[in-house]
């Protein structure tokens, strides 16, 4: 290796080193949850589930857990290292991803590209780099992509009935459809070479000369029918294209309530690299097929195929990404013939991606590091907590639960509480009716009288309402109350629960009365509480029944839980007191 090689080299690693830092981002899918309760169950039973176990309105309906095989993984990682393990799991897998990349890129020759597209390309995924069994596609069409490229450069058939080769080929898709759907790409990639070169081969018999016996087009199609036939080696059978039919089936759906399954954002500052790769690439090839009559028609063909995937659904970008990099390297680039102008475009395009990367991986990565392996907690700790303490009057209810709760809620309270719904496939007819909700009264009370809940886990994020209200003393006067005494009215529904973000009502006739009198908190209500002064000051309200239901709400707030609001309530009734103590109050003791 010469001393410029050298030197590429090392600028080549030290740009891997910066790439990968960009799979350093906390994990923040909530989906996590479920699966880990999904990898429990599969070891505990010795198989994965056949049906769902976690929910209540779909339990014993069938589900085709067909990404069950990572859940496994997560969940003896899980139990190993706690979020951290998973968290190092993630970027492992990012990393041998971005180092396949870089092995398709060493196929063309380009060395010296290295230091610049190891941290585009790691930008142009990050959108689709949080802890998902995603990961595992991505890695292995990376694989993919390089074996088709390696073997398209060396210009040689695969051997004909070589059962060697194909005894891998069928264990890697067989492998990749346990874990993830996403072998379809690596199928239709395969497809993709297999058209191609069944076209260029046919190029003579196309301007009139005689059919040509297909090659390695040929080798292409057994490949691709070896995959097809492989992704059936896993628990369900066919049943799994029944999935991919289920989310083709709600596909308007997904796109309308699921970022990942969204068109790309030209708002989104994290898509900004993937709208230039974009134009990068496509300008590259039109470039060479209109000036330079160049082209390599797999190429084409599957270019054409991930760009328009990947502008309809932004989570096929990474697809994108791998091919229209690889393939824009492909085209025969020629080197400036003036040494001057290779300098300026050598000093003025290294100072340009220097101060663009500098700027985005420093404003939206670097910056988001938390230290920890999770960017946030779903759910909260004090309401699993009280849940757990009070299972024998609340664990049969009918829950409702946000949809990012879902998964949480089965992990950390299942068996005794099962969800409403999560982020499984099962729920897509229903994502309409969860994610509509935000504060619209009519449709809280429209799914509320369809499911019949019993328990509320709701978030408590919803704007107050104004309301008028008439004194005892006469004249009147303006309340802002909290949103959720509209669709779960106190007449109906019992505050048990609540913290910074969340609360936790009951149906009031669901529990027993008495454990209802012990636990109801009907003053100290979460939104409320600003509305109280008036009322106890004119005697309406006993301050006994204030200083009663404190020590109820710090009964289940431990002093170190994150989201208590121990300190404010304290402080807040002893404000109420000293109000009291003033003279001409009308407070009732």
């Amino acid at each position: 290796m010469s001393e410029r090689d050298r030197i590429w080299d090392l600028l080549g690693w030290g740009a891997f080193l910066f790439a990968a830092s960009a799979f350093l981002l906390p994990v923040i899918n909530p989906d996590i949850y479920w699966h880990l309760s999904a990898g429990k169950y599969t070891l505990a039973h010795a198989g994965p589930p056949r049906a769902d176990f976690l929910s209540w309105p779909l339990a014993g309906a069938d589900w085709v857990d067909f990404e069950w095989l990572p859940q496994v993984f997560y969940y003896l990682l899980h139990k190993a290292g706690g979020f951290g393990a998973l968290f190092l799991f993630k970027v492992l897998l990012l990393t041998l991803t971005l180092l396949v990349f870089r092995a398709t890129v060493l196929l063309y020759g380009r060395r010296a590209a290295l230091p610049f597209l190891l941290p585009f390309f790691a930008a142009v995924i990050l959108p689709n780099c949080d802890l998902r069994p995603e990961n595992f596609t991505l890695l292995f069409f990376s694989l993919t992509l390089y074996f088709l490229e390696k073997d398209r450069l060396a210009g040689a058939k695969t051997q004909k009935g070589g059962w060697l080769l194909f005894v891998p080929a069928f264990a890697f898709f067989a492998l990749w459809a346990n874990m993830h759907a996403g072998y379809l790409y690596g199928l239709a990639l395969i497809g993709f070479y297999a058209a191609g070169e069944f076209f260029e081969e046919e190029l003579p018999c196309i301007y009139g000369g005689s059919f040509v016996r297909p090659g390695r087009s040929l080798e292409y199609l057994k490949l691709f029918f070896l995959g097809l036939a492989a992704s059936l080696a896993n628990p369900y059978g066919w049943k799994i294209y029944g999935v991919i039919a289920d989310h083709q089936r709600h596909m308007t759906t997904l796109q309308d309530h699921i970022q990942e399954w969204a068109s790309f954002d030209l708002t989104n500052a994290y898509q900004w690299p993937y709208v230039l790769l974009l134009a990068g690439a496509t300008g590259g090839f039109i470039y060479f097929l209109l000036r330079r009559r160049h082209i390599v028609y797999p190429h084409l063909a599957a270019l054409l195929f991930f760009l328009w995937a990947s502008a309809n659904h932004s989570r096929h970008i990474p697809f994108f990404a791998m091919t229209g990099l690889a393939f824009a390297l492909a085209l025969p680039w020629e080197r400036p013939s003036s040494a001057r102008l290779r300098r300026g475009l050598a000093w003025g395009g290294g100072a340009l991606w220097l101060a663009a990367a500098g700027w985005f991986y420093g404003e939206l990565i670097w910056t988001q590091y938390t230290g920890g392996a999770q960017l946030s907690k779903w759910g909260s700790e004090g309401m699993a907590t009280f849940l757990r303490a009070n299972k024998a009057e609340l664990s049969g209810l009918r829950l409702f639960n946000h949809w990012g709760w879902g998964g949480w809620v089965g992990w950390e309270l299942g068996p005794d509480y099962k969800p409403f719904i999560d982020g499984r496939y099962l729920f897509h007819d229903r994502i309409g009716e969860v994610t509509g909700l935000g504060g619209q009264v009519g449709n809280w009370r429209k799914l509320i009288a369809k499911y019949k809940f019993d328990l509320a886990l709701i978030k408590l994020d919803e704007p107050n309402v104004p309301v008028k209200q008439g004194l005892d003393g006469g004249g009147a006067a303006v309340y802002w109350r909290p949103t959720y005494l509209f669709y779960l009215p106190r007449r109906d529904w019992a505050v048990v629960y609540w913290d910074y973000s969340t609360a936790a009502l009951v149906r009031r006739g669901s529990v027993p009365a008495a454990w209802l009198a012990a636990h109801e908190l009907r003053y100290l209500r979460p939104g409320d509480t600003l509305n109280l002064p008036g009322p106890l000051l004119a005697g309406e309200i006993p301050l006994r029944e204030l200083r009663r239901e404190l020590q109820v709400y710090l009964r289940w707030h431990s002093s170190g839980h994150d989201r208590s609001v121990n300190g404010e309530l304290i402080n807040f009734v002893k404000g109420l007191e000293a109000l009291c103590a003033m003279k001409g109050a009308k407070c009732a003791k």
